[in-house]
């Protein structure tokens, strides 16, 4: 078995990526090792809030995609950070940087028996503080109008609770979307929200 493997605990589980993709030898259900919460806004997905490793958080369902013995750690960094970032294929290299929005990629040495298990986080000051279910829910509500068909906040909660990750504000997170829109289902919430985001793009 290889000794590198990535930490799947958000969109990765379901779509590693073209290049990670054929290089994973099997997959290692399990916990993160750390917290995790809604306290990033996400511009690929309309500024919508995404999942990363945080206190206020907490242990969510995750995989281990370990991956062929043929990739190299800085191989692995660099296949990760262009899946993240949407620069696949492009031969581009990871480096770490300071900025906000910079995404970083970390390892947790020994997890799950592997030598090295890589994961996407984020500076600090490129996370909410204070996360809250109100300020989650407007911001995945106006993501609807900005980002691309199912890359949207609201797409996103589904497709997390679906795979069984659940933070420790996903449910209320879930409820608020529904009182504000007056819907029983996330489903039909993103229905509502399209359709209205289509009529008044039709006005104009």
């Amino acid at each position: 078995m290889s000794n590198i493997g990535i930490l799947a605990f958000g969109s990765v589980m379901s779509d590693p990526g073209k290049e990670i993709c054929p290089l994973i030898v099997c997959r290692i259900p399990t916990e993160t090792p750390f917290p995790i919460e809604f306290v990033r806004l996400s511009s690929k997905r309309g500024d919508a809030p995404t999942v990363a490793p945080h206190s206020s958080g907490n242990p969510v369902k995750a995989e281990v995609l370990v991956l062929s013995d043929s990739v190299q750690i800085e191989e692995a960094k660099s296949l990760l950070w262009r899946r993240e970032t949407r620069k696949e294929h492009s031969g581009k290299r990871y480096h770490k940087s300071s900025s906000p929005d910079a995404v970083l990629i970390c390892d947790a040495p020994g997890f799950c028996g592997l030598g090295h298990v890589l994961y996407t986080d984020f500076n600090l000051d490129g996370k909410l503080e204070n996360p809250d279910p109100h300020s989650l829910a407007c911001a995945a509500i106006r993501s609807v109008s900005k980002a691309s068909p199912g890359q949207d906040g609201i797409s996103y909660l589904m497709n997390l609770i679906d795979w069984g990750v659940e933070t420790s504000l996903t449910r209320q997170y879930e409820n608020e979307i529904l009182t504000m829109t007056g819907t029983d289902s996330l489903a039909e919430a993103y229905e509502l929200i399209n359709s209205r985001t289509m009529s008044k793009s039709q006005r104009r």
